[in-house]
C-alpha cells in the first residue's frame, strides 16, 4: 500500500462521536418510553416542519463492513410480517400525532429499501400520506442496493414521487468488494443510473468508503474516476469505522488487510482535492454535491443541519422515525425504537409504541447541540452569535476558548473574538474540535471511531 512520508497529524487515529446527534446516541436512556414519545407526538404544532424516516432493515447479503441494523433474508415472508406491522405502528402514530405538522421530507433507509416490492412500498407511502394533510414538499429520497434494483421499482419511485436516490457503491475495486462481500460491478451500477435518468430521476447520490480492506490510493483513484464518469449529484466520503467489538460480522474482514491511519488519511485527502477540482463542493466533513445543488446552497446560506442521516438541507426540528431502530428527532429530545425485530412486532400487535430508549434535552444541552451543529456543517462556529441568541453571558464558553489555546488544537482550528475556524486541510478534525463541547464525551478507549 502507498506510504505517506510525511509526519502524520497528531490527532489522527484520536477517537470522537460523528455527532450525528448531541447528545450522542450513548447517552440515551430507557427513561424516554412511549409515554413521553406520546407526550412528543401530541405536541406537534399545527404548521411545524415534519419529515419523516423509515427504516427497512432488510438485505439479500451480508456486506461486512455494514454498521448498519439490518438483517439478511433470501425470502420475502419476514419483510411481508415487517410491513404488515410498520403500518400498524404508523397507524398509531397518526392517533396521536393528528394530522398536524407540515410534511416536508421523507427518506427510506436501511438496509436496502430497494427489497421491497412495489405494493409494500406503495402501502407504506400511502399510510404515511394519511398522517398529513398534504404531500412533502422537500426531498422524497430512498437508499437503493444497485444489485436489488429493478426497472419496474424504479418506474413506480418516479410515479410515487421520489425525487432523489442514493446508491451504495462503497468502492468499484474488484478485490475490495470481494473483501467485504459486496461484489457488484461498474456496469451493473452504470444500467441502474441510466434507467434512473431514464425514468427522470437525476437527483442521484453515491455513497463511497476509505478505509476498506486492500484499498489503496491508486485503486481508490479509479473508483473516483468510474463514479464521477457517472455525473452524481451528490458523494459522501465515509470513513470506514472497525468496530467488530460491536458488529461481530466486521470480523470477518482481515484486519491486516485494512489501510492505516496514515494511508487512509492519504486516500482521504486524495480523493478530497479531486473532487473538489471536479466541480464539487466539499460540505461538512465527508460530503460533495454540485455547485447548484440544495445541499450546496444550505451550506452557503448556513441553513444545512445535521441529524441522524447526515448531512440535510431541511430545517425542521421534528423528524419521526418509523420502524425497527429508528430515531424521532422533537424540539424536547430523541426517542429510539427497539433493535429487536420481535419486540417490535409484538409491541405494535399490543397497540403499544415500540420505543425503549431516548434522550430529553436539557437548556445547556440546546446550546451546545447548536455549537457542534454549526463546527460539524460549517467547520466554523461564532460562539458570539450563540450567546446572544440564547441569553448567554459572553464568557459562557471561556473554559472550552482557554482549552482551543493548548498547543494539541493549534494545527486543526484557529481563534479570534470568539469565532473558531477548522483548518480548511483538517476536516475531519471537526469531530475533535467538537469535543471541547461535549459535556458528555465519554473517554473509555473503543467508545468512539476514530478520526481518519
Amino acid at each position: 500500500m502507498q506510504k505517506n512520508s510525511q509526519l502524520p497529524p497528531h490527532w489522527l487515529g484520536m477517537e470522537a462521536p460523528r455527532y450525528t446527534s448531541y447528545p450522542t446516541a450513548h447517552h440515551f436512556t430507557p427513561q424516554i418510553n412511549a409515554e413521553i414519545y406520546s407526550k412528543w407526538l401530541g405536541s406537534v404544532a399545527e404548521n411545524a416542519e415534519t419529515s419523516v424516516y423509515v427504516h427497512i432493515p432488510f438485505c439479500r447479503e451480508l456486506c461486512w463492513f455494514c454498521g448498519c441494523h439490518t438483517k439478511i433474508t433470501n425470502h420475502y415472508a419476514p419483510i411481508t410480517r415487517y410491513v404488515g406491522a410498520l403500518l400498524n405502528e404508523i397507524s398509531l402514530v397518526k392517533n396521536l400525532k393528528g394530522a398536524k405538522g407540515k410534511f416536508t421530507n421523507i427518506h427510506f433507509g436501511g438496509g436496502s429499501p430497494s427489497i421491497l416490492n412495489g405494493d409494500d412500498l406503495q402501502a407504506i407511502m400511502n399510510a404515511i400520506g394519511d398522517m398529513f394533510a398534504a404531500k412533502p414538499t422537500g426531498e422524497v429520497a430512498i437508499e437503493l442496493d444497485p444489485r436489488t434494483t429493478t426497472s419496474e421499482n424504479i418506474k413506480l419511485y418516479k410515479h410515487l414521487g421520489f425525487n432523489r436516490v442514493s446508491l451504495g457503491i462503497q468502492d468499484f475495486d474488484e478485490k475490495v468488494q470481494v473483501a467485504i462481500n459486496r461484489v457488484q460491478p461498474y456496469e451493473l451500477v452504470a444500467n441502474v443510473v441510466q434507467q434512473l435518468r431514464d425514468a427522470g430521476l437525476n437527483q442521484i447520490n453515491f455513497d463511497l468508503i476509505y478505509g476498506l480492506p486492500l484499498q489503496t490510493l491508486e485503486g481508490f483513484r479509479k473508483t473516483l474516476e468510474q463514479a464521477l464518469a457517472l455525473n452524481p449529484s451528490r458523494l459522501a466520503l465515509f470513513s470506514y469505522a472497525h468496530v467488530p467489538s460491536v458488529k461481530k460480522h466486521q470480523s470477518l474482514i482481515d484486519v491486516a488487510t485494512l489501510p492505516s491511519d496514515v494511508e487512509k488519511l492519504a486516500i482521504y485527502e486524495m480523493a478530497y482535492q479531486m473532487l473538489v477540482d471536479a466541480g464539487y463542493v466539499a460540505i461538512g466533513i465527508d460530503h460533495f454535491a454540485k455547485p447548484d445543488d440544495p445541499l450546496s446552497v444550505a451550506m452557503h446560506d448556513r441553513s444545512l443541519r445535521r441529524n441522524f442521516q447526515g448531512y440535510v438541507t431541511d430545517t425542521t426540528n421534528t423528524l419521526i422515525g418509523l420502524g425497527v431502530s429508528a430515531i424521532s428527532q422533537f424540539p424536547d429530545g430523541y426517542a429510539q425504537a427497539t433493535t429487536n425485530s420481535l419486540d417490535y412486532r409484538t409491541a405494535i400487535e399490543n397497540d403499544d409504541l415500540p420505543i425503549k430508549r431516548g434522550y430529553a434535552f436539557n437548556d445547556e444541552d440546546k446550546i451546545r447541540k447548536k455549537v457542534i451543529d454549526d463546527l460539524m456543517c460549517f467547520l466554523s462556529v461564532d460562539l458570539r452569535t450563540i450567546c446572544r441568541e440564547f441569553g448567554l453571558a459572553q464568557n459562557h464558553f471561556a473554559r472550552e476558548l482557554e482549552q482551543l489555546k493548548k498547543p494539541e488544537y493549534q494545527d486543526i482550528a484557529s481563534e479570534k473574538d470568539s469565532f473558531i475556524q477548522v483548518s480548511s486541510q483538517h476536516k475531519m478534525a471537526a469531530r475533535v474540535v467538537a469535543t471541547l463541547f461535549d459535556e458528555y464525551k465519554i473517554t473509555t478507549a473503543g467508545r468512539y471511531s476514530k478520526v481518519s
